[in-house]
């Protein structure tokens, strides 16, 4: 399959003149532009809508708190790693220390569970994600461990992806796309900086594989004697919201959507979104690692020899909420955490809305029309699976 490449796509954006409507209006007052070329719809959002009120807000008191909605053991939680909503509108939540998925009403009423710790059908080692087809469930581990699963939590099937696959996405028409993330090992020949393709492959619900659409480009690297990151490195990431699938690497606060083809329909794009990283930020997350790896540990020179990349990664993950406006989650390195999550929202048509900003200590998982799925920690560290309000008030 031939796409055009990024080279391309420049070139004809310096080239290309306005479509008709666009010559009259001042690009700097607009809230976006919007160009054609090679049949790719390029949407450049040029400033938020949103000003000082008027955008979304998430209410911090929870919908649903499946930690108090219920007692006993079904709604204790330990590594609580994922949590999805079924169509209606059953909690499915990955319970990583149990190694089983739970699923609870609406109102959080425990339904029941499949999993648990070993190696044989439906069984876990690492659960970390859940997914929903539907009203089917799949649940993926750390060892590529894929688990489909009946309304009824049956299980139909296992089978086996790549090793370290960071995430799940359903795609319409019954596709699984799995977010890559290759392991990269120390080996002869290979040192310094590196950032390897990832592939995006395409894989029915038997576990088969349908088609290679892509690739992303994996995350900055730092090879010496061991591999560590690059600081502020740059990664991409993926999502997939009806037969669309969204992916974007964040050296820019830009995301490109492609049709199950791999072709690319769409680019979205804010330029010159601000991503300056100034040298106090670099030192305060490198004597982040270094205060977290005593004298003697294997890492602590990697940490101390470690590049940093030249500007900071513009986002941290990607989802798409229903309508189709794309989520992406504001990027706070590891020295940052104390700072106000905040996740920047594209409208559906490429309209930059503004920034939602998320209670603190409380984990995405997934965002609908009027929730946001996710994991609260309170000051214990006791953890609480929660359906939290979204008001997308008036626009």
């Amino acid at each position: 399959m031939t796409r055009p490449t990024s080279m391309y796509l420049w070139g004809a954006l310096v080239l290309l003149p306005c479509i008709p409507g666009c010559a009259d209006e001042d690009a700097a007052s607009s809230l976006v532009v919007q160009r054609d070329s090679a049949g790719i719809h390029i949407i450049e959002a040029m400033r938020p809508l949103w000003g000082d009120s008027g955008g979304w807000t998430v209410d911090p008191d929870p919908v649903v708190d499946l930690t108090l909605s219920g007692s006993g053991p079904d709604h204790e939680f330990y590594r609580s790693r994922s949590m999805k909503q079924r169509p209606d509108g059953s909690l499915v939540v990955a319970n990583s220390g149990t190694e089983e998925v739970r699923v609870f009403s609406a109102a959080g009423e425990f339904l029941g569970s499949f999993g648990g710790s070993g190696d044989g059908p439906g069984e876990f080692a690492g659960l970390y994600v859940v997914e929903t087809a539907g009203d089917t469930i799949l649940a993926m581990d750390s060892g590529g461990r894929v688990a489909v699963v009946a309304p009824d939590l049956t299980v139909v099937r296992t089978f086996n992806i790549a090793r370290l696959t960071l995430d799940l996405h359903y795609v319409d028409g019954g596709a699984i796309l799995p977010e890559p993330r290759a392991l990269v090992l120390p080996q002869a020949g290979l040192a310094g900086r590196i950032r390897r393709p990832d592939p995006l492959l395409l894989f029915d619900l038997e576990g088969e594989q349908i088609d290679s659409i892509g690739e992303t480009r994996g995350p900055e690297l730092y090879v010496s004697g061991g591999t560590v990151g690059v600081f502020f490195g740059k990664s991409s990431h993926v999502a997939a919201m009806g037969g669309r699938i969204f992916h974007g690497a964040n050296d820019l606060m830009q995301v490109e959507e492609l049709d199950t083809s791999g072709n690319l329909v769409r680019i979205l794009r804010i330029p010159d979104y601000p991503l300056d990283l100034s040298e106090a930020q670099i030192a305060a997350e490198r004597d982040f690692f270094l205060d977290r790896s005593p004298p003697g540990s294997p890492f602590r020179q990697g940490f101390e020899d470690a590049p940093a990349s030249d500007t900071r990664p513009a986002f941290t993950d990607i989802l798409v909420d229903p309508s189709g406006a794309v989520w992406l989650q504001l990027h706070r390195g590891d020295s940052e955490q104390d700072q106000p999550q905040e996740w920047l929202v594209l409208d559906a048509d490429g309209t930059w809305l503004g920034t939602v900003e998320i209670p603190d200590r409380f984990t995405v998982s997934d965002i609908t029309m009027d929730a946001i799925l996710g994991d609260w920690q309170d000051e214990l560290d006791i953890e609480h699976p929660q359906v939290l309000r979204l008001n997308r008030g008036a626009m």
